[in-house]
């Protein structure tokens, strides 16, 4: 049996890597996934796109069911102290719960976490109706289901409905 040198497993290892730059498929817009996704199931959404990049919501593709009730027990509806972060490059994203408080909260604010493009983690979840209940309250926002107590304790917050974006962190 032949040996094959050291050199050749270096270069079969490195060839993924010497391909031309992703922009040349980024220049291809939504039609280079539109097939892909169509045969999942999802659906793109113009207004979704953020630097360059297609955002699928990924509610539309899988059965969320599984994954109910969502319980964060570390987060209670109330007051949230607005305060500074220095987040760079963190997309902005809020945590909502099924309460009255958060569903006020989240029609109210429906078309700003639009206009910047926030995703939504719904982080107390009894059943399939309250998530479309949160869904309704600010249609066109991506709101997926999530525990949120990993996120609490990392920025040390107790209560939701809540905004975090690279700099700040509030109501």
């Amino acid at each position: 049996m032949k040996r094959i040198p050291l050199t050749w497993y270096f270069i079969l290892l490195s060839a993924p890597f010497a391909q031309a730059e992703l922009s040349a498929a980024k220049g291809l817009g939504g039609d280079f996934t539109q097939p892909h996704l169509r045969v999942a199931g999802a659906q793109t959404n113009d207004r979704a796109q953020f630097n360059g990049l297609i955002h699928a919501d990924l509610s539309v593709v899988a059965d969320e069911a599984w994954i109910l009730p969502i319980s964060s027990s570390r987060l209670s509806p109330g007051p949230v102290t607005p305060r500074s972060l220095n987040m760079p490059g963190l997309h902005p994203f809020f945590l909502v719960g099924d309460d009255p408080q958060s569903l006020t909260w989240l029609s109210q604010r429906a078309a700003e976490l639009q206009e910047i493009g926030a995703v939504g983690l719904a982080i107390e979840v009894a059943d399939t109706e309250a998530l479309a209940r949160i869904r309704a309250a600010a249609p066109g926002v991506t709101i997926l289901p999530v525990n949120g107590n990993d996120i609490a304790s990392r920025l040390q917050i107790e209560h939701y409905p809540v905004l975090i974006t690279a700099t700040l962190l509030g109501q």
